[in-house]
C-alpha cells in the first residue's frame, strides 16, 4: 500500500513533482529548471473498476421489483505521467490536470456560457466533487 499523501490543489501539481516523500521525510528530486511534465514525461492511462456491492445490488432488485440482482460496475480512468531522471522512474498522477475530466476554473459571467464548457461526458459532475477548486 502506497503511503498516505497530503491533498493540494491542482494548480500546484508542476511544482510538488520537484519533491517526494520517503519514511514520512521530504525529499527533493533535484529536477532541471526547465523540466514540463507534458514534454519531458510520458502519457499512461489505467482504467479501474467500481461496482455495486450485493447490499446495493439487493436495494436496487427490490425497489424495481424484480427478483435478479445484477451488480453494475462503472470505469474509472486515470491518468499518469511516467518520468524517468538518472535511471530512476517515478509516476503522477495527472487525471485531474489533464485530459477530457480535467479540474477547470468555474467561469464568471463575463466568460463564455457554462454551456460552452460542460464536457460531453455525463459523470463530469461526479468526477468534478473531487478536485480542489484552488
Amino acid at each position: 500500500m502506497a503511503p498516505p499523501e497530503r491533498p493540494f490543489p491542482v494548480s500546484e501539481l508542476e511544482d510538488k513533482i520537484h519533491g517526494h516523500t520517503i519514511n514520512y521525510k521530504e525529499k527533493s528530486r533535484k529536477l532541471p529548471k526547465d523540466f514540463d511534465l507534458k514534454k519531458d514525461c510520458e502519457l499512461m492511462e489505467l482504467v479501474q473498476y467500481s461496482c455495486t456491492t450485493p447490499t446495493q445490488q439487493m436495494e436496487r432488485a427490490l425497489a424495481s421489483g424484480s427478483e435478479i440482482a445484477r451488480m453494475e460496475c462503472f470505469p474509472i480512468v486515470r491518468l499518469f505521467r511516467k518520468c524517468v531522471k538518472g535511471g530512476k522512474v517515478f509516476h503522477v498522477e495527472t487525471t485531474a490536470w489533464e485530459g477530457d475530466l480535467a479540474w477547470k476554473p468555474p467561469m464568471t459571467q463575463n466568460d463564455t456560457t457554462v454551456e460552452d464548457q460542460t464536457p460531453e461526458q455525463p459523470s463530469a459532475g461526479y468526477w468534478s466533487s473531487f478536485w480542489s477548486k484552488k
